[in-house]
């Protein structure tokens, strides 16, 4: 049972007093109550009303009454500046049998405020005066009584939604938690897309199976008034509906999703379409080989983040769950950080994490993050080949009645002495605490994330290969939400991006044979999409490591799940050869099609370090704008929007990825385009930007804008190719592929180190 929860650096304490007699609590420490609350949409306004009665406990000059809740929940700000707006908060109190001109409260909100893991939180500090027995303090958060429209709900669902109350009596940072109120639930909004997906390979007269996804506008899995129909998408020739056997299969998974079971007649490349009344979706590509392969495409999430053990939403079973029954995963692990990793939590992962496992269909891998300060060593992913009783921690943020005696292993040299004879592997990464990439093992250090809900990092793969270290390419969630595979940024509090998959080729989806693939590095990254994706040098698959003496033969084979944009082949951190898939789109008479792209990050570290804050404009002189859509905005509160006909606006945020906007232009050649954002501001004419992209580098960490002629967005979904190297280059180097779609999701192949 936990005594205290503990916060680094000054280590703020909160005592849970769980074996305090109730009674004795409340005369101590008084009460804290709130609002009941059954449940609330997704970002739905409300008004919650937090209230204190003071105990025999004085709350002195200095002290404070908190309310706090768990990271995931990404509540709108609050706020005391403006009773009109979003947000208000407004304090009222009664003291018992005195005057209150003596007292002066001082509410405040703190996005970040750090107790372990209850992140967000609201004090209300004893400014003047005391608070003793019997005193009532009001606390009303979204006071709608001037006009506010009240304060937002979490964008993520959860069926167990709590505020924590507590009271630090003496200003001491010893925070006593009261009583704890009702839990209640957050509930998906209405659908707005569908998403589907089908697993990779499979072979003719074996079952496929398909899963449907409905979502609202925050990402969240919802129901559909309607069930979706299965089709054969036409994606092959001379594939017939009378070549596929479509049957959907009964199941009530944890979140909501459909399934179906696909079996084709013959091999060859397919997808399917779902389609309702109002939506429709295709899936990504599924080749059916005429007898079984050598190695099978899976893909999965070994970086799927936190549930309540640890930071984040849902129980470990929900996490699991929803991973194979709403995002598709075929494996995954759950990492929590260490540091919130109790004995008995321990035992109760180990534990689901056997029992979900599903030889041939669903394959969890036991894991932990461990979590120390970037200067220590950083966050690293570890993945354990075996049932792994002792947990070897960086810290600890909870005093236990019952402490783990095994000890701490708190700097990287330290954790590379406990973990590199063990059957471990461990995945670099920038997360919370970016990978301090000083120390590396590479016995056990095979994996490195290029993609997560923080940003798209490519720089930090980058940095691994200039240091000569050889790694296999992973993209995760990293996720807080419960979303593992499936997860969106919400407004952005604490998240950036979508989140990113792990492919493997592996000889079948067995614990074995997919810890066989994470050890040969036989993986690629994706953003989210399931590119297919096979790179290989003299035919030696991705990961491995050959020896040459005549120039290196490179081929790959890619199939989109958009069109393809273009192909870039790396030597080490160099491009030495790229093709441009898609050709430019067909411009019309009287009007021009552009694209305006901006992307990058903002600074080196974890999401609020990276993210790019895009917000601006594109005017036009000497002509008028028409605005088609956007491109690769990841979040419901990204926005474009066209004002009057010489002017769009937007609203959009970065973190290493590209978005913008589709536009049609109607001008001359005296027609000039302005760009105006906080990163940077240009301006272009319209006769230079039609043959050639307008470039502009707006420093930070790879940070642009641009402006040029698009793609053609009936551009080609696959694409082979082979090719030399024939530069006279000796020594040892890594060779690897990035592609690009036309909405700009990238796929990366994990490198083929050739030693020449």
């Amino acid at each position: 049972m936990l005594v205290a929860s503990l916060a680094p650096p000054a280590k703020p304490e909160l005592h849970h007093h769980f074996k305090m007699p109730r009674d004795e609590r409340l005369r101590k420490h008084g009460q804290g109550t709130h609002t009941e609350l059954d449940h609330l949409t997704v970002s739905e306004p409300t008004t919650v009303v937090f209230e204190w009665t003071i105990g025999e406990d004085v709350v002195e000059t200095g002290g404070e009454l908190l309310v706090c809740w768990r990271w995931p929940f990404d509540w709108s700000d609050l706020q005391t500046d403006d009773p009109s707006a979003d947000g208000f908060m407004s304090l009222k109190f009664e003291l018992a049998s005195r005057d209150s001109s003596d007292v002066v409260l001082k509410p405040a909100y703190n996005w970040f405020s750090g107790i372990e893991p209850w992140h967000h939180q609201i004090h209300v500090k004893v400014d003047q005066g005391q608070l003793r027995k019997g005193d009532h303090i009001r606390l009303t958060c979204g006071d709608t009584s001037q006009g506010s429209a009240g304060w937002r709900a979490p964008t993520c669902v959860d069926w167990s939604v709590e505020f924590l109350m507590a009271i630090d009596h003496l200003g001491d940072s010893i925070r006593h938690r009261l009583v704890q109120q009702p839990s209640f639930s957050v509930i998906a909004g209405p659908p707005v897309r569908l998403t589907a997906i089908v697993h990779s390979d499979t072979v003719v007269g074996e079952a496929a199976e398909v899963i449907v996804r409905a979502e609202d506008c925050w990402g969240n899995a919802t129901v559909l008034n309607d069930l979706p129909v299965l089709s054969l998408a036409p994606s092959a020739e001379g594939a017939s509906a009378s070549d596929v056997e479509i049957v959907p299969v009964d199941a009530e998974p944890v979140r909501p999703s459909y399934h179906f079971d696909v079996t084709f007649s013959q091999p060859g490349s397919f997808r399917l379409t779902a389609k309702t009344e109002t939506f429709e979706a295709v899936t990504n590509p599924v080749t059916v080989h005429a007898e079984q392969p050598a190695l099978e495409l899976f893909w999965g999430d070994i970086h799927s983040g936190q549930t309540e053990i640890g930071c984040g939403s849902g129980s470990v079973a929900e996490s699991y769950a929803f991973g194979r029954d709403c995002a598709g995963l075929q494996f995954i692990t759950h990492q929590s950080n260490d540091h919130y990793v109790t004995l008995s939590d321990w035992a109760h992962i180990r534990k689901v994490t056997d029992e979900f496992y599903e030889p041939g269909s669903y394959v969890p891998i036991l894991g932990c993050e461990w979590s120390p300060f970037t200067k220590d060593g950083g966050d690293r992913n570890v993945l354990y080949g075996y049932d792994e009783a002792k947990l070897r921690r960086s810290d600890r943020f909870f005093r236990e009645d019952v402490p783990d005696p095994e000890p701490d292993v708190p700097r990287a040299p330290e954790f590379h002495d406990a973990f590199r004879d063990l059957d471990v592997l461990v995945n670099i990464h920038v997360g919370g605490r970016m990978t301090n990439l000083d120390w590396y093992e590479q016995k056990i250090e095979k994996l490195c994330e290029t993609h997560s809900t923080h940003g798209t990092v490519e720089w930090f793969f980058m940095d691994a290969l200039s240091r000569g270290y050889k790694v296999g390419l992973t993209a995760g969630t990293d996720g807080v939400m419960g979303r593992p595979g499936a997860c969106h940024p919400g407004r952005r509090l604490i998240r950036n991006l979508r989140n990113g998959l792990t492919a493997v080729y592996a000889k079948e989806l067995t614990r074995e044979s997919i810890w066989e693939a994470l050890h040969a590095r036989r993986t690629y990254a994706t953003t989210g999409e399931r590119i297919r994706l096979l790179f290989q040098v003299d035919g030696a698959d991705m990961g491995s490591e050959i020896t040459t003496t005549s120039s290196p033969k490179i081929s790959f084979n890619i199939e989109g799940t958009r069109p393809i944009e273009r192909v870039d082949l790396f030597r080490g951190v160099e491009i030495i050869e790229s093709w441009t898939v898609s050709p430019p789109a067909s411009q019309e008479d009287n009007s021009t099609l552009l694209r305006v792209l901006w992307g990058g990050t903002e600074h080196k570290g974890t999401a609020r370090l990276q993210r790019v804050d895009w917000t601006g404009s594109l005017s036009i002189t000497g002509g008028k704008l028409e605005l088609l859509g956007p491109i690769n905005f990841q979040s419901y509160d990204d926005d474009a929007t066209l004002i009057g006909d010489d002017r769009i606006e937007w609203s959009n945020k970065s973190a290493g990825n590209a978005a913008g906007i589709l536009i049609r232009v109607f001008g001359g050649n005296s027609t000039e385009l302005s760009f105006e954002s906080g990163p940077t501001t240009f301006s272009a004419k319209l006769n230079e930007v039609i043959n050639e992209d307008h470039r502009v580098d707006a420093g930070g960490v790879g940070r642009f804008a641009q402006i040029g002629s698009p793609p053609n967005a009936a551009g080609p979904t696959s694409f082979h190719q082979a090719t030399t190297d024939e530069e006279p280059v000796t020594g040892e180097y890594p060779y690897w592929i990035r592609v690009t779609q036309i909405d700009q999701s990238i796929g990366w192949s994990s490198p083929v180190y050739v030693t020449r």
